[in-house]
């Protein structure tokens, strides 16, 4: 009575463990080989005991090829008297009614897949303390472990039992699942790309194509090791679990037992399916054909046509179980479909939206953040990445907000794209005062915005957040300088400490042009931190031509010259007109070599043996980029190596101009 009242049917409960059985046998043997017995196998002759983050470390793959799979495989056996009529009319004359049956095989199915999870955890806790284990871990850590496994057991179960109802047939179930456990990740990505190929300062790299395998559950298993599941996640796969039971409790009950062999079960799922096929296609072919023919309206039209109508046909062959699907009803119902998901995409990216004009006006931002690295901050949004920058990026400064908001204010206004020249990428995100944040990046031309790009980059906030100051402001054991083969490391407390004192001044002191011409350093900087498990990286900085007062406080000790490349480790240097690129074609216009070649024909290279002129060269050379303008420089070294560097017309000192050609 007791259990008839709790839906329990412990007949059907024993013929499903007898029948199926092995699937928990086989998911026992798996994961005490993936975990367990790894604990005690290893190839190294000299091992020593090591400290694990997470047991999903250990046999992570095997572990979860297998945990995203039987649970699966479980829903498809235990339920597949579902999808076939024959077995579907037996267990329906039985005298129990669906919620039972429903309970008994979802009851009998935990059984089959969760057992072998919690006889897993209970044997690597007691395996802890043994001799031969080669790691150390808590019990705490076995709990982590059995509690995740155990809630994304139940969920994927849940779901596949879910998908079985509304669905017909086992192969086409099978299918689904894993379409629909993937689905959330590839359509962000797909509308990701839609939004920054049509939306004006789209950000990208935050928009949706942030960390997108969290929205999958199947990504996210698979990137377990990297990225585990934190309690929100395991929180809300335990509500989708009871909620999806509830559907499921809920549909069985309606479902018609001639179903079974449809592709279906619930024809007002249909519309839904016709339609996520169809957009899912849009996307996808509308941005293969955006990318192919760089954006042209016809074929971006063209490609969203025949996305839709693949998407279309094969959504209804797949319900009518035919390819005779042609009819003049399917022609206006593909072209209400056609239209309708066309609106979909189109007004989001429409100027309907005022998303590509929208600048926040400077009394609703509380701070700005302004730079061409956005990534060292992605922890201020995102805590689950370990090694970035956990620090709050927002600068308060008034002048700066108004700086960076007319910067923004002329790229809305503007609108430029891209076409050659030189240009500057910028992460805007502004912390508004309903505590939102706004997100916009632009590839800012430098030709026709040197104003307000002078304006931001002179500004004391955007210089202590690209070059991320605080980190001179941690404890430092030493700096180190280098080029090429020269290196020199300095770990005097003392001198240290005068040093990062300097350099923040001299990065703060930097102008617009120090920032953007191009002028080569005399040697990287490596700040060498402290230990820290946290933050294992700090930023590397640059000795720049600009830093006279660093260049001064080097020379004055001896370093200079033992870091930076003095005339006498220079074998030759030959000059030419920097402007051959336009006299050739393909690889040969980005050979700086083929350029020397001909104007050595010409008569127009000149070699330089003068210590000045070569020393002024080495002051005062630029990085080689392709743009023609200036002299190109080719130095060779004593050592063998070779280099190109380019001078421009206010570069040239009277010891320079001498030997032009």
């Amino acid at each position: 009575m007791m259990r008839s009242r709790f839906f329990f049917n412990s007949s059907v409960i024993r013929q499903n463990l007898r029948q199926h059985g092995w699937i928990g046998i086989i998911y026992s043997l798996v994961l005490l080989f993936a975990l367990p017995l790894q604990l005690f196998l290893n190839d190294d002759p000299n091992p020593e005991r090591r400290s694990l983050d997470n047991l999903f470390f250990i046999g992570g793959e095997i572990q979860m090829l297998f945990s995203v799979t039987v649970p699966v495989a479980a829903a498809l056996f235990l339920f597949r008297y579902l999808q076939a009529k024959a077995s579907s009319d037996l267990w329906h004359s039985l005298p129990l009614r669906r919620e039972h049956l429903l309970v008994s095989h979802t009851v009998s199915g935990l059984i089959l897949v969760l057992t072998p999870v919690w006889l897993t955890a209970a044997v690597t806790g007691i395996v802890r303390t043994l001799d031969g284990n080669m790691y150390i871990y808590s019990w705490a850590d076995v709990g982590k472990w059995c509690l995740t496994l155990t809630v994304l057991t139940l969920f994927l179960f849940i779901f596949s039992v879910f998908v079985g109802i509304c669905t017909g047939q086992s192969v086409l179930q099978g299918v689904v699942i894993y379409v629909l456990l993937a689905l959330p990740a590839v359509l962000l990505m797909l509308v990701n790309e839609h939004f920054s190929m049509y939306l004006y300062g789209y950000p990208a790299w935050y928009g949706l194509g942030g960390r997108n395998d969290v929205w999958s559950p199947l990504l996210h298993m698979i990137y377990v090791k990297t990225n585990p599941f934190t309690a929100g996640y395991l929180w809300l796969y335990s509500a989708l679990s009871v909620l999806l039971f509830a559907l499921s409790f809920l549909l069985y009950r309606k479902r018609h037992g001639e179903k079974a062999g449809q592709a279906i079960a619930f024809t007002y799922f249909n519309p839904l399916f016709k339609a996520g096929v169809m957009l899912c296609a849009m996307l996808l072919s509308g941005t293969y054909f955006a990318h192919l023919r760089y954006q042209q309206l016809g074929w971006i039209i063209a490609g969203h046509l025949i996305g839709a109508l693949v998407g279309y046909i094969a959504a209804e062959m797949l319900i009518r179980k035919t390819w005779l699907i042609l009819t003049r009803k399917a022609s206006l119902e593909f072209a209400a479909y056609a239209a309708l998901l066309g609106l979909v995409l189109y007004v989001p990216v429409s100027g309907l939206t005022g998303y590509e004009k929208r600048v926040p006006a400077a009394d609703k931002v509380e701070g700005v953040f302004a730079s061409d690295n956005y990534s060292t901050y992605d922890a201020y949004w995102n805590n689950a990445h370990p090694f970035t920058d956990k620090v709050n990026p927002f600068i308060k400064d008034k002048d700066y907000v108004e700086a960076v908001r007319m910067l923004h204010q002329a790229m809305t206004s503007a609108r430029p794209r891209p076409q050659g020249g030189e240009y500057r990428e910028f992460y805007l995100t502004y912390k508004l005062d309903n505590g939102r944040t706004l997100n916009r990046s632009y590839q800012v031309p430098v030709a026709g915005f040197e104003p307000e790009l002078r304006t931001v980059m002179e500004s004391q906030g955007y210089k202590s957040t690209l070059y991320r100051l605080f980190q001179l402001d941690k404890e430092i054991e030493g700096i180190r300088f280098s080029h090429y083969n020269k290196a020199l490391i300095i770990s005097n407390p003392q001198e240290v400490n005068e040093l990062k004192e300097i350099l923040k001044r001299e990065i703060m002191n930097m102008s617009y042009e120090d920032q953007m011409g191009g002028q080569r350093s005399y040697s990287s900087i490596q700040i060498i931190g402290k230990p820290d498990p946290d933050y294992p990286y700090f930023s590397d900085y640059e000795w720049k031509h600009s830093f006279s007062e660093l260049t001064e406080w080097l020379e004055q000790r001896g370093y200079a010259d033992k870091i930076r490349i003095t005339p006498a480790d220079v074998k030759s240097a030959e000059i030419i007109p920097n402007e051959y690129a336009g006299r050739f074609s393909g690889n040969d216009r980005y050979d700086p070599e083929r350029h020397l070649e001909l104007a050595r024909t010409e008569n127009r290279l000149a070699a330089v043996q003068d210590a000045a002129a070569i020393k002024d060269i080495l002051d005062r050379g630029r990085y080689y980029t392709n743009s023609e303008g200036g002299y190109l420089v080719k130095l060779e070294f004593k050592e063998g190596r070779r280099d190109y560097i380019t001078l421009r017309e206010e570069d040239l000192t009277p010891a320079i101009q001498a030997f032009l050609p």
